[in-house]
């Protein structure tokens, strides 16, 4: 079930077959999905490495923390993947971006609101930084301000992730028109034989 779409993704971001399974199979871990489900996974990480300060490192490293708390709190990779893509934008990514969201979420949910709810009180407060640090906590509340004051950017990656379909295949294509790309094709093609 998943070794075309992990393909794909390998060639579509130049990074090694083992890298991306890893990766991949590490998300669908955290969001407790189905191997069936490697395309849809593959495809918004694709996605979003074309359309936000994103890579394959800040990724892994992101999901890493974030996967898990999104998951328990209902959200879903997408929507996950879109704030990570947010953060990045703003320079905030890798383990940091991942554990300060983990934070919120965790802080959100024990004061019984939601993500958008929690977004939406320092969106709309005087005082942003200091609703964001009640809210989520010192560590987390730059962070947590960052998504507040990006709801509109995020809602937009969101949208581009939520319709991704194909893009690791669209982006491996591209890559790989050239005689350099058919000979990592068949290297790679190989790889997924041995595999």
């Amino acid at each position: 079930n998943a070794t075309e779409a992990t393909l794909d993704l390998a060639a579509a971001t130049g990074s090694e077959l083992a890298d991306a399974a890893a990766v991949a199979g590490a998300t669908l871990g955290g969001f407790g999905l189905d191997a069936k489900e490697t395309s849809r996974v593959t495809d918004v990480m694709a996605k979003s490495f074309s359309t936000s300060a994103l890579d394959l490192e800040k990724f892994k490293e992101s999901m890493k923390s974030a996967a898990p708390a999104a998951k328990a709190v209902g959200i879903s990779v997408e929507t996950t993947t879109a704030l990570l893509g947010t953060l990045a934008n703003a320079g905030i990514s890798g383990s940091k971006a991942g554990s300060n969201l983990k934070t919120a979420l965790i802080n959100l949910n024990n004061a019984g609101l939601t993500l958008d709810e929690g977004l939406k009180q320092v969106a709309n407060s005087q005082d942003k930084l200091g609703a964001s640090s009640k809210l989520v906590g010192k560590n987390a509340a730059a962070t947590f301000l960052v998504l507040a004051e990006g709801i509109k950017t995020t809602k937009n990656l969101e949208i581009g992730l939520k319709n991704a379909e194909g893009a690791a295949k669209a982006m491996a294509n591209t890559q790989l028109d050239t005689l350099e790309g058919d000979l990592k094709r068949l290297s790679s093609a190989f790889e997924g034989l041995i595999l």
